[in-house]
């Protein structure tokens, strides 16, 4: 289950108790990170190699008992030179990750790293409520 970056939650507070806008939100994208890119959005975490590409998340299902997942499945490019180690997941705002304005919204843990070597191509899974992807606000 997906966790709250520090900057959504904060948002999430204002917006709710202290009658502050809630922020606009940008497109969202699916991102990959090879360590842990904490609530803050630690920079270098996220793959650094040219094949790689935010992708956009697509659709997520209506929220049910404060659960939502990603509706489709989404596909990353495949790997092109050097392996890399996947470890978490994330959903951003932003297309890119030299954007000094994109803003990590949640993030994961994958259950175990994830090698990824020539030609690999790494796929957000939609499984229903067992998808790669699922946030529960409750």
């Amino acid at each position: 289950m997906a966790g709250f970056s520090t900057s959504l939650a904060n948002a999430i507070v204002n917006a709710v108790l202290r009658q502050q806008a809630f922020p606009t939100i940008r497109t969202t994208y699916f991102a990959l990170f090879t360590a842990d890119p904490t609530d803050a959005f630690v920079a270098g975490t996220e793959v650094s190699a040219a094949w790689y590409q935010r992708q956009p998340t697509g659709a997520f299902t209506a929220p049910s008992t404060g659960t939502s997942y990603n509706n489709t499945n989404v596909e990353f490019p495949p790997v092109v030179g050097a392996p890399v180690v996947v470890t978490h997941i994330g959903i951003v705002e932003g297309s890119s990750p030299t954007d000094p304005t994109a803003t990590l919204l949640f993030s994961e843990q994958l259950d175990q790293p994830k090698t990824m070597t020539t030609n690999d191509i790494y796929t957000v899974r939609s499984q229903g409520s067992s998808g790669d992807f699922t946030i529960s606000l409750i």
